[in-house]
């Protein structure tokens, strides 16, 4: 039947990225490990340094509308403390 080889074909597509999701968290997770292991503490940004913001809330989002927003914003330079 043609309707439950299609759904079949969705689902395994949902499943497909789900796991990319999970994925990538884990690395994101495994990476901000290493990261505090090496510099422990608050990050201080200095004047004049370029930064991007991550926005985290995308993170576990199945609106198709905002899969496709960026997850990083414009990078932005530091100007005041």
């Amino acid at each position: 039947d043609t309707s439950t080889q299609i759904a079949y074909v969705e689902q395994q597509r949902l499943d497909s990225y789900e796991e990319v999701v999970k994925n990538t968290i884990k690395k994101k997770a495994a990476f901000d490990k290493k990261l505090l292991q090496r510099v422990p503490g608050e990050v201080i940004f200095k004047i004049g340094q370029l930064v991007q913001v991550y926005r985290n809330d995308l993170d576990y989002t199945f609106k198709t509308e905002r899969k496709l927003i960026p997850k990083w914003s414009v990078p932005r330079r530091i100007q005041l403390r």
